[in-house]
């Protein structure tokens, strides 16, 4: 038996090697056009990009391994009952249950992985992730502007235009600024409007105070007019030189996100999305192993069938699973179930259902009508 069982986990191995890889890639190609996206458009530094995808990567992963191991020994058990090797283990007296024993064990192991990516590495690379995105969009650094873009103001108060730009001095040429000052309006069926300020020299660069560190942008040669708009009031300065000062917008770490918090902060809260964040993280861990112990039962096939037979209703039952998770998760944040009830009713109705499989139903049923019939 310790034979068989090392075949069958170096069989699921294999399989989830491969699975994994696949999913990974199409993960990262779809990941990497969104980030040269943003890249192309200046809402993102070239250098962050490895760095932003290694992150995600990393964050990803628990929804990536669980999915990859469960569809690992689906194919995997597949391939053998195509190639009737299901059928010489069932003649030497080896069944469904004592093939769990295997895939239980290799489950303990992903378990184990997926919550220590799902409790303590995702949360950190979503917050450096965060971190990182939000001091690219934030940098007013003027390296990060390219010539013929508009380039959105950090704070979203305005774009700034630059028509060239030197490469090795770094000046600018050609440059028209938009600054809008919001103001709030107490009518809340006007929009809020404010003083718009425009600004268009023929040069410029930026220049760094030694006493301070701050950086300013100094304009040559221009115009800049302020007024509001729609209004016939407004002042127009001509100026040789003008400096304007270049400030990083200030980064809201106050304001994380429930998917950044630490499992610690989570548990240390008694908010209702706080808590609801706390059991989606462990339910990854529950999902995985439900999952792959209900591969077993769901894989079976004949020889003619093939081995992508179960493929379809294994996707659409992942599908249903996941969903219910997410509405639970949902009733939980907006306290519409009690907490202790929470995520877990799903799991119990999946393993439910995974006991069923392990029944065969098609038996009891046809045993059911024919001691009916008998009784006639």
């Amino acid at each position: 038996m310790l034979i068989i069982n090392k075949y069958l986990i170096r069989e699921v191995f294999t399989t989830l090697l491969a699975v994994t890889t696949v999913l990974l890639l199409i993960f990262i190609s779809g990941q990497l056009a969104s980030l040269f996206s943003k890249a192309a458009s200046g809402a993102l530094n070239v250098n962050t990009i490895l760095a932003l995808l290694g992150l995600k990567s990393l964050s990803n992963l628990v929804f990536i391994l669980p999915l990859s191991f469960y569809l690992a020994v689906l194919l995997a058990f597949s391939r053998l009952y195509r190639d009737n090797e299901m059928v010489v283990l069932a003649a030497c007296g080896v069944g469904q249950l004592r093939l769990v024993n295997p895939v239980i064990k290799l489950a303990i192991f992903f378990a184990l992985l997926i919550g220590v990516l799902a409790l303590y590495l995702a949360p950190w690379a979503q917050d450096m992730s965060r971190k990182l995105i939000n001091e690219s969009e934030s940098s007013s650094d003027l390296k990060a502007l390219s010539a013929g873009r508009f380039k959105e103001i950090p704070g979203g108060s305005g774009v700034i235009y630059v028509e060239e730009t030197e490469d090795e001095s770094g000046k600018l040429k050609n440059i028209f600024i938009q600054i809008t000052e919001r103001t709030k309006n107490k009518n809340k069926n006007k929009k809020n409007s404010g003083n718009e300020t425009i600004i268009s020299a023929a040069a410029g660069s930026q220049m760094i105070d030694d006493k301070t560190g701050s950086r300013f942008l100094v304009l040559e040669k221009g115009f800049r007019y302020e007024g509001q708009a729609g209004v016939n009031d407004y002042v127009e300065i001509q100026f040789d030189k003008h400096g304007i000062r270049l400030t990083d917008q200030e980064l809201l770490d106050t304001r994380r996100r429930h998917k950044e918090k630490s499992t610690q902060a989570l548990l240390d809260s008694w908010k209702s999305r706080d808590i609801a964040e706390f059991q989606w993280r462990v339910s990854l861990i529950f999902l995985s192993v439900i999952l792959a112990v209900l591969a077993v039962p769901l894989s079976k096939t004949s020889a003619r069938q093939g081995r992508y037979t179960k493929l379809a209703v294994a996707l659409l039952i992942y599908i249903i699973y996941t969903n219910l998770l997410n509405v639970s998760r949902v009733w939980v944040e907006r306290a519409e179930i009690s907490s202790s009830i929470g995520l877990w009713w799903v799991h119990v109705v999946m393993l439910m259902v995974t006991i069923l499989f392990f029944i065969d139903i098609r038996k009891i049923t046809e045993s059911f009508f024919y001691r009916r019939k008998s009784t006639r």
